[in-house]
C-alpha cells in the first residue's frame, strides 16, 4: 500500500521515438539516420528499461505521442504488458504548444492522441506533459476541458501541488520536473543540434544521486517535524538517449541508491496524485 510516509519516486520515461527529431525540424522526416536514432530507443532502449523495472519491481510513468503510438503500437502495448505502469499523454505531433496557429488545431491535436491511445489503455488518460516542458496561453483551458488531473512540465518547486499558470488556478496537480533531472540536458545529441557535447557518465550519475540525497533529507526533516510532506523525486528519461549500455547503468545504480534507503516507494504519478488528492481532501 502506497504511503506518503515515504517520499515517492517517479521514474518518468518520454518515449518520442522520432517526434522528438521530426518536431525539431520537419525536414528530419526525409533523413534516416536522425530517425533511426529514435528507432532504437522503442526497439533497444525501451526493452532494457523494462528489464531494470521489472528487476527493482519499480513501477514507472511513461508519455507517448500519439504519432509514436499510431506508427510503432508494439511500444504501448510492451509496456502494458509489465502490468504495473502508467500511460501519460505527451500529445499526437509532439508540437511545441506554443507553436500551435490556434487553440482548436493544439485541441485536435490532443484529441486525436487520445483517441489512439485511449482504447488501448482502457481508460481516460490522466496525466499531460507537455512536449518541450512548454505551455501556450491554450493549454491549460484544454486540460480541463479534456479532464485531465495532473501535469508534470513546472520547475517552480520539488512538491505537488495545483497548477497555476498565468494567474488561473486550476484543480489539475503539478508533479514538478527540472532539466538538472533530465537526460537530454546531459546527453541529447545531433549533428543537428549546435553547441551540445555529452556528458560524462560518473557526473550525470553523481549529479542525480546528489539530488535525491538532497531532496530526501528535505522529506525526511519534515516527516520528523510533524510535516506531512509533499517533496517528490521526479527523473524523467528518453529511451533513445537512457537507453544506451553505458547510460543504463548509470539508471540502475541510481535505482539501487534510491532503492537502499528505508523511506521511499517507487509509484507511478496517477499514484503519487491521488494520494495527494486525498490527503489534501481534494479527492
Amino acid at each position: 500500500m502506497f504511503c506518503m510516509r515515504k517520499m515517492p519516486v517517479l521514474l518518468t520515461f518520454d518515449v518520442d521515438g522520432e517526434m522528438i527529431w521530426r518536431c525539431r525540424d520537419p525536414e528530419n522526416a526525409d533523413r534516416p539516420v536522425t530517425l533511426s536514432l529514435g528507432h532504437y530507443g522503442l526497439d533497444r532502449g525501451l526493452p532494457r528499461i523494462l528489464k531494470v523495472l521489472k528487476k527493482y519491481d519499480a513501477p514507472a510513468t511513461f508519455f507517448v505521442p500519439g504519432m509514436t503510438a499510431e506508427m510503432f503500437p508494439y511500444t504501448l502495448t510492451s509496456i502494458l504488458d509489465e502490468g504495473i505502469h502508467e500511460i501519460g499523454h505527451h500529445s499526437y505531433s509532439h508540437t511545441y504548444p506554443d507553436k500551435f496557429p490556434s487553440k482548436e488545431a493544439e485541441a485536435e491535436d490532443y484529441e486525436r492522441a487520445s483517441r489512439i491511445i485511449e482504447p488501448v489503455v482502457g481508460h481516460k488518460l490522466k496525466g499531460y506533459r507537455s512536449p518541450a516542458w512548454e505551455f501556450s496561453r491554450n493549454t491549460l483551458d484544454i486540460l480541463k476541458d479534456m479532464g485531465i488531473e495532473y501535469s508534470s512540465n513546472m520547475m517552480g518547486t520539488d512538491c505537488l501541488q495545483p497548477l497555476e499558470i498565468f494567474g488561473e488556478k486550476s484543480n489539475i496537480i503539478e508533479v514538478p520536473i527540472h532539466w538538472i533531472l533530465d537526460d537530454a540536458a546531459f546527453w541529447l545529441y545531433s549533428v543537428r543540434i549546435q553547441g551540445k557535447c555529452m556528458q560524462p557518465l560518473s557526473a550525470v550519475e553523481d549529479c542525480w544521486i546528489k539530488e535525491f540525497d538532497g531532496l530526501y533529507e528535505e522529506f525526511m526533516d519534515e516527516v520528523d517535524s510533524g510535516v506531512d510532506s509533499d517533496i517528490v523525486f521526479v527523473l524523467t528519461c528518453h529511451p533513445q538517449i537512457i537507453g544506451r549500455p553505458s547510460r543504463m547503468m548509470v539508471l540502475e545504480n541510481v535505482i539501487k541508491h534510491i532503492h537502499s534507503c528505508p523511506n521511499v516507494e517507487f509509484v507511478t504519478m496517477g499514484q503519487a496524485v491521488a494520494d495527494y488528492k486525498k490527503r489534501h481532501g481534494l479527492a
